[in-house]
C-alpha cells in the first residue's frame, strides 16, 4: 500500500515532467486560499490558443419557410469541432445535413474568440443556398414549439456535444418554421484542431 502514495522524489519528478505546448516544464498552480489545481477545459484552452472561432445570425420566417446555412470545411487535417444552438418562438424544426453539393449564397463574417487574435477561421459559412442535387444525408434533427390559441412556446435545439466535421465536406444547417412570425436564432462554436493519428 505505501508504495502507491509518491513520495517527494516522485512527486516532483511528475511535476518536473509536464509540459506545456511549448515543450518547457512549468510548475502545477495551486489555488492559495482553496488549495485546488488550477485549470481549465480544453475548449477554453483553444480560445486562449486564437483557434476558437463564433458565428451567430437571427432571422423572422414565415410558415413553412426555412433559412439554410452552409458549412464548407476545408481538404485539410485541421478539423472543426463544432457545437450548435438555434431558437424559435414558436414550432421551428432543424436539421443538419453531411454531404451536400450545393453552392452558397452569401458570405458570412466568421469571429475569432480571441479578439486579439489575428488567425481567421479554415471553414466556410455562407446563408442561403443556391444550385445542386441534394442537401446531403440527414444526420442530426429536432423538432419544437407550440402555436396553438394563446398557447406559444418557443423551442430550443442543443448540439452541446461536439461533432468533429468531416474534411472537404459541405454541411447544412436547415432551420424551417411551422408558424408565422417565428423569431429563429443560430449559434455556432467551434475550435480548428489538426488531427494527429
Amino acid at each position: 500500500m505505501s508504495n502507491l502514495i509518491p513520495t517527494r522524489g516522485s512527486l516532483f519528478g511528475l511535476i518536473r515532467g509536464l509540459r506545456n505546448s511549448d515543450q518547457t516544464a512549468q510548475p502545477i498552480r495551486i489555488d492559495a486560499q482553496t488549495n485546488s489545481i488550477q485549470t481549465i477545459d480544453y475548449e477554453h484552452h483553444e480560445v486562449h490558443a486564437g483557434s476558437h472561432f463564433f458565428y451567430a445570425d437571427s432571422v423572422a420566417l414565415g410558415d413553412g419557410a426555412s433559412q439554410d446555412y452552409l458549412i464548407t470545411t476545408p481538404d485539410t487535417t485541421k478539423w472543426a469541432h463544432l457545437t450548435f444552438s438555434a431558437t424559435g418562438s414558436v414550432i421551428t424544426q432543424v436539421q443538419l445535413y453531411e454531404g451536400s453539393n450545393k453552392t452558397g449564397v452569401s458570405a458570412q463574417t466568421l469571429l475569432n474568440s480571441d479578439r486579439n487574435s489575428s488567425t481567421v477561421a479554415t471553414l466556410t459559412v455562407h446563408k442561403g443556398t443556391t444550385g445542386g442535387s441534394t442537401d446531403g444525408t440527414l444526420i442530426w434533427q429536432m423538432k419544437s414549439g407550440l402555436a396553438t390559441g394563446q398557447s406559444r412556446a418557443g423551442m430550443i435545439a442543443n448540439r452541446n456535444d461536439e461533432i468533429i466535421l468531416k474534411q472537404n465536406t459541405k454541411y447544412i444547417i436547415r432551420i424551417t418554421s411551422g408558424t408565422v412570425g417565428n423569431l429563429t436564432n443560430l449559434q455556432m462554436e467551434w475550435y480548428e484542431h489538426t488531427n494527429v493519428i
